[in-house]
């Protein structure tokens, strides 16, 4: 039976916000991939759709393991510590770079029986790179998505809702960080205060010469409403920085 309460509901909506602001330029990404190696407006459309289902599959897949994976004290802390590096790297030492899109000589060699054409074949191996790219791009996200919440299905619904969002409304987030800008640093902000969530909750964590134990994990009230009102103070102080600087 599913445990429904309103922090769950949140959880689900913050999770498709994060989703929307991590993945949005991925998005593009898979569609500027498919532009490229399809002509067909159709076959584009279906290669992206196949693509993606596989992409959910794996999600489902990896939330049941990861929830099952981050009962293991070793297991929270290097995702904790992973989340902390992301954030830190995101926001102090990375470049911006636009999406370089390249195919792998691995995928390009993915044997297919010689019986199918050669237009098949080509889309067989577009569906793959859209695929495996997808599941590459999900990895940050369903790290988060661990360290915020461990009830399954909602983590479920609020990756494939938020998957599906984003794809759908690519634009709408484009449009939004374009006029707040501020929301592309506020995103990896709240992956680190995530990171730093989960390493909180550690509880005897075999170290070989001692035993870390911190279990002082933010009560989940208190998380969600210090992320929403980071999300919000973001958003009015890049509203208000941009207004003060077109005076």
């Amino acid at each position: 039976m599913i445990d429904l309460n309103l922090n769950h509901l949140f959880i689900v909506f913050q999770l498709i916000i994060l989703e929307g602001l991590l993945s949005f330029d991925n998005a593009l990404a898979l569609a500027a991939l498919v532009k490229k190696k399809l002509k067909e407006p159709e076959q584009q459309k279906k290669a992206l759709l196949l693509g993606i289902w596989g992409a959910y599959l794996f999600r489902i897949g990896i939330i049941f393991i990861g929830v099952w994976l981050m009962k293991y004290e070793w297991v929270k802390a290097i995702a904790g510590l992973y989340l902390l590096y992301l954030s830190c790297h995101e926001l102090f030492f990375h470049k911006e770079t636009t999406h370089e899109i390249s195919t792998s000589n691995n995928i390009e060699k993915i044997v297919i029986p010689k019986s199918i054409n050669t237009s098949v074949k080509h889309f067989i191996l577009v569906v793959v790179q859209v695929e495996i790219m997808d599941i590459m791009f999900s990895i940050d996200s369903i790290a988060v998505a661990l360290a915020i919440s461990d009830v399954k299905w909602v983590l479920i619904s609020g990756a494939l809702l938020g998957v599906l969002l984003m794809r759908i409304a690519a634009q709408f987030f484009i449009k939004l960080i374009e006029k707040f800008p501020i929301l592309e640093k506020t995103a990896f902000v709240l992956v680190g205060i995530a990171g730093i969530n989960v390493i909180l909750k550690i509880k005897d964590l075999n170290l070989g010469f001692s035993y870390l134990t911190i279990d002082k994990p933010i009560p989940e009230n208190i998380f969600l409403l210090l992320m929403v009102f980071i999300l919000l103070g973001s958003l009015f102080f890049n509203k208000t920085y941009v207004k003060k600087n077109h005076k």
